[in-house]
């Protein structure tokens, strides 16, 4: 993902991440990371369950099974955990997760140069806690998930970034107020100039 020096990387292609897409990227990469520091063990059965009532805990659960049963295991949802038959519940290991922040913002705008199109930076930042015990409740494990990834965009295309809505989710782009009358004043002062030297050359 681009970002800082790299603005200029990717920004007039024509195809670019909706919010959504770049959501859902970070989230996934995150969660894969810390998913290969969890411990290896048998039987490879996993109960799945949230801390918090966090908007955005389906996006992470989403991305949690996908990435377990990618390690070969078998993931069972929390509201069936103890109605599967043959079941020990006591010696069940229970996964938990705690989201405590997935958002997305704009936190700047920029213009290439001078006379060149508004670039609009997009931000995403994820904490996610987990924690791996047994039902006695010996903690196993701990885990945490810190990212931040985003990029730079046209200003003209985040009508296309935000085609696809998400529930929790509602970046503002902030307008500079100094920038608002500074680029227009310095390019009046220009265009003057132009109008200036044109008349006394000739």
């Amino acid at each position: 993902m681009a970002s800082g020096d790299g603005v200029e990387k990717g920004i007039d292609s024509e195809v670019i991440p909706t919010n959504f897409d770049l959501l859902r990227s970070v989230v996934e990469e995150a969660i894969e990371e810390v998913c290969d520091r969890l411990p290896s063990h048998e039987p490879k059965v996993l109960h799945l369950g949230s801390e918090s009532d966090a908007p955005g805990n389906w996006l992470v659960e989403r991305a949690l099974i996908q990435s377990l049963r990618r390690r070969s295991y078998r993931v069972i949802a929390p509201d069936t955990s103890c109605a599967q038959p043959n079941m020990a519940c006591a010696d069940r290991e229970l996964l938990r997760y705690r989201l405590m922040n997935l958002n997305l913002l704009y936190p700047a705008s920029r213009r290439k140069h001078l006379f060149g199109s508004r670039l609009v930076e997009r931000q995403v930042r994820l904490h996610l806690l987990l924690q791996l015990s047994r039902e006695d409740g010996e903690v196993l494990w701990t885990g945490e998930a810190k990212r931040t990834g985003g990029d730079w965009i046209p200003a003209k295309k985040l009508d296309y970034a935000e085609q696809e809505s998400v529930p929790f989710i509602s970046p503002q782009l902030k307008t500079d107020g100094w920038s608002r009358f500074a680029e227009p004043a310095l390019l009046s002062v220009v265009i003057g100039g132009f109008i200036y030297l044109f008349y006394t050359t000739q």
